[in-house]
């Protein structure tokens, strides 16, 4: 019989083994209380269906087929012995009592005492609630935190799906905004570039019927007028794709700034006078140098002071002023207009921007020119600023620009000339081409109709062609002087006619070429160079430009 000293201990070790933070202590010293060396106790989980260590105890066991069988045997029989691996993977006896309900207690060991077998028999059912309560309490903490985890996810996946949504509605609404400015855009190109072909064409077909010298004249001012705003919308236009391509370049040189700002202001003062507007010029001689592109700032300064002119009223005054500040040029192009309405103003060097794009509006434009100012004046390295007090009170715009550390002075020997830009020539101020041929291939019949009478009022004697294929036939007969070719024909194009003119030329003739095309890209220009052409011009041209391009390509006396 079980002494009762036996069975308090016994019951001590049990409620040791409640403590699961000092459990492997405590399963040690019951274990050698019973002259074990150790104890494991199995309970049976639901989920995998087997056996398997309590809480606390080793859940790794070496030679785990030895272990499973002792413990299923144990688990049908009552009890049963053999041989397993502790923890550290040595071959101990054991021993084992186990319960119907998965439960079972192996002690590890080399001698295992037979008198506490009845009495660890009683105690196991106790120890299987105790570690299987605890295991449920254990699994249920887990799925309690896991719910809490997934709650956790699911609110931040609510908050992300919630951002997702909100971008996604920015998106869209940026979309819609960037679909109605492009049409709008659309909208007033077709306009703007329908304006002047009304009025071309219109005049083209009264002068068809209406022959006065008065009428006459009338037609083709208007004629021009409209052909030249044409112009500069499709070069605005291009100018826009250039930009967003990232493919704008200059051609840096040092120039007097101040010659800029004068050659602009002579190109509008026509438009100034027409509406007895007064440019008050006050231009700093001494404002220095800067670094930059001829003709894109005068494009800037061009843009400004059209700009100025346009929403300036009748006898108003557009001031321009040219001043040095520091290490700056500053230049300030005020006027006296409609000035701009304060929550306008951070939205003016927009694209496409415009204070009215109703189709009311009082002005022109496509709202590309002022955007196209900042572009350029940032390509110089340079900032551009607008003020206004408000509506009926006018504008200020203010460019800086850095000015040159060092340039060569007018008393210098090197001094470099830059020449501007002529004001358009008439027929009457045309180089001469006397005893220069030349040869016109293109397949546009009013195009090579307008050509020929430009050239053919300078002097030379032109053949002209559709097709590559006649003039082809027309090199065969005889070598011209200059050939002047479109790019895009049908059939066969500019480069092809080039490139077989070159392969028949014979040795002692190189006739020069100039490429006149409607394809006005950098990648245009070379693709012609490398063809065999000599100089590329953009369509369309001035008579007296082409006239002149013709010219410097003739050095020597022509062949008669």
């Amino acid at each position: 019989m079980i002494e009762l000293d036996t069975i308090v201990e016994a019951l001590r070790g049990a409620v040791a083994l409640a403590d699961r933070s000092r459990r492997t202590d405590a399963a040690r010293a019951f274990a050698h209380r019973w002259g074990a060396d150790d104890l494991i106790v199995f309970i049976r989980d639901d989920e995998v269906g087997c056996s398997l260590p309590a809480p606390g105890f080793p859940q790794t066991l070496p030679g785990a087929r030895a272990w499973r069988r002792i413990v299923d045997a144990a688990i049908e029989s009552g009890s049963a012995e053999g041989v397993v691996h502790d923890p550290r993977g040595e071959p101990r006896n054991a021993y084992a009592i186990g319960t119907a309900d998965g439960t079972a207690l192996v002690l590890v060991g080399e001698q295992l005492p037979t008198p506490v077998r009845p009495l660890l028999r009683e105690m196991l059912p106790m120890l299987g609630a105790l570690f299987h309560s605890e295991t449920v309490a254990a699994r249920a903490a887990v799925q309690t935190e896991m719910a809490r985890h997934s709650a956790a996810q699911a609110n931040s996946l609510a908050a992300k799906l919630d951002a997702t949504r909100a971008e996604l509605q920015r998106a869209l609404s940026a979309a819609e905004t960037a679909s109605r400015a492009r049409d709008d855009f659309l909208a007033t190109v077709s306009h703007e570039l329908r304006t002047p072909l009304t009025s071309i064409i219109g005049w083209i077909q009264l002068l068809h019927v209406e022959q006065d010298p008065a009428s006459l004249a009338e037609g083709l001012e208007t004629i021009d007028r409209n052909a030249r705003a044409q112009s500069r919308l499709i070069e605005d236009i291009l100018d826009f794709s250039r930009i967003n391509a990232g493919k704008l370049r200059l051609n840096v040189q040092s120039l007097d700034f101040a010659e800029v700002i004068d050659a602009a202001i002579d190109v509008v003062r026509p438009a100034a006078n027409a509406k007895q507007i007064r440019i008050e010029r006050m231009l700093d001689s001494a404002a220095g140098h800067v670094s930059g592109d001829h003709d894109r700032l005068q494009q800037v300064v061009w843009n400004l002071l059209s700009n100025a002119v346009k929403f300036t009223p009748r006898g108003g005054k557009v001031q321009v002023r040219l001043e040095r500040v520091n290490s700056h040029c500053e230049l300030a192009v005020s006027d006296t207009g409609e000035g701009i309405a304060p929550s306008f103003l951070p939205f003016v060097f927009d694209r496409f921007s415009q204070a009215d794009s109703s189709s009311t509006r009082a002005h022109t434009g496509l709202g590309l020119g002022l955007g196209i100012v900042r572009h350029l004046v940032e390509l110089h390295g340079g900032t551009v600023q607008v003020f206004s007090p408000g509506i009926g009170c006018g504008a200020t715009f203010v460019v800086r620009l850095p000015l040159l550390v060092a340039h060569n002075r007018p008393d210098d020997r090197d001094v470099q000339h830059i020449e501007q830009p002529a004001a358009p020539a008439t027929t009457h101020d045309f180089a001469d081409l006397t005893g220069i041929s030349v040869l016109v291939v293109e397949d546009n019949d009013d195009s090579r109709k307008l050509l020929q009478t430009i050239l053919a009022r300078a002097g030379a004697r032109v053949q002209a062609a559709g097709d590559v294929a006649s003039g082809m036939s027309i090199v065969a007969a005889t070598w011209p002087d200059v050939i002047i070719s479109d790019i895009e024909m049908p059939g066969e194009d500019g480069y092809s006619f080039i490139r077989r003119v070159r392969l028949q030329e014979p040795p002692s003739v190189h006739v020069p070429a100039i490429a006149l095309t409607a394809h006005t890209r950098g990648v245009d220009r070379l693709r012609a160079l490398a063809a065999g052409f000599q100089t590329h011009m953009s369509k369309p041209v001035e008579p007296a430009e082409l006239v002149a391009a013709v010219k410097s390509l003739v050095p020597r006396p022509a062949r008669r």
